[in-house]
């Protein structure tokens, strides 16, 4: 497995947005444009957000985002892992874990000391098993979350 930042011009960004739509996006009721506009904001001086997908035999497999404030609820968290996602064919296979930590130690070397993440597993999940603190549960359009944070060594 082959992790690595998939820039803005990316073609696989258009394989991506159709993940994400087909995963939240519809949910939430966005068009397919609509969540590819989303996917694909400018990065900012600090380099977010940041997207790294990992690659397997050249076809990608996953993703994962590295986010400024994602939560308006929240502004005093400013930086945020989100947009965990697996393709069908590689789950259960120990990628998310994968991406994450790959998340989090590009999060280091951008100089984060704390990032945090909102999951609808209550429990944690596989971000507890990962290490993640909880913090609260909120409400988050409709849907009930799980805040929890990730102490980083930056």
């Amino acid at each position: 497995m082959e992790f690595r930042e998939l820039p803005v011009n990316a073609p696989e960004r258009q394989q991506l947005a159709r993940w994400y739509h087909a995963q939240w996006g519809q949910d939430a009721g966005l068009t397919l444009e609509q969540e590819l506009q989303r996917l694909s904001p400018p990065q900012d001086a600090e380099g977010f957000p940041y997207l790294i997908a990992a690659f397997e035999d050249g076809q990608m497999a996953g993703a994962v985002q590295l986010k400024r404030r994602e939560m308006q609820a929240f502004p005093q968290y400013e930086h945020w892992l989100g947009s965990v996602f697996v393709a069908d064919s590689h789950r259960g296979r120990g990628l998310a874990s994968g991406l994450v930590e790959q998340a989090a130690a590009q999060a280091v070397r951008m100089g984060v000391s704390d990032l945090y993440l909102q999951t609808e597993s209550l429990d944690g999940g596989l971000y507890a098993r990962l290490g993640w603190e909880p913090l609260q549960e909120a409400d988050n359009h409709s849907y009930r979350v799980l805040v929890m944070v990730r102490r980083l060594a930056a």
